[in-house]
């Protein structure tokens, strides 16, 4: 898990756990997420080829799966109780996250029979 390696550790320590607020506390949180985005499979970001003709690759299910959990996680954040959240079904239908189409469709299908249990 890159969130625990050095690159991506610290920077989250220190935006989120520090009274630090500048420019480059800033920057170097961007960049650890950035990094994190690109190093993590369950992650869109990471299964992206270009982002101005939104060419994606295909998303094995495992990745799929695990992208919804870390939805479903940080809806979760900071302690606050989640009963139903509509957080995957937002993501999914959001006109920034690029999906390859049979991926976008195998989401779809794995979230309808989620609402159906």
């Amino acid at each position: 898990m890159s969130k625990f390696s050095p690159h991506e550790f610290f920077p989250y320590a220190r935006k989120f756990y520090s009274n630090q607020k500048d420019e480059d506390t800033e920057l170097r949180w961007k960049n650890a997420w950035l990094h994190h985005q690109n190093h993590n499979k369950h992650h869109w970001e990471y299964w992206i080829v270009n982002k101005n003709t939104r060419e994606a690759l295909p998303m094995p299910k495992k990745y799929l799966i695990e992208m919804v959990c870390d939805w479903r996680a940080f809806s979760r954040k900071w302690g606050r109780k989640v009963k139903e959240t509509n957080l995957p079904e937002r993501m999914m239908t959001s006109e920034s996250i690029i999906l390859h189409p049979k991926t976008r469709e195998e989401l779809e299908n794995f979230m309808k029979k989620k609402q159906q249990q």
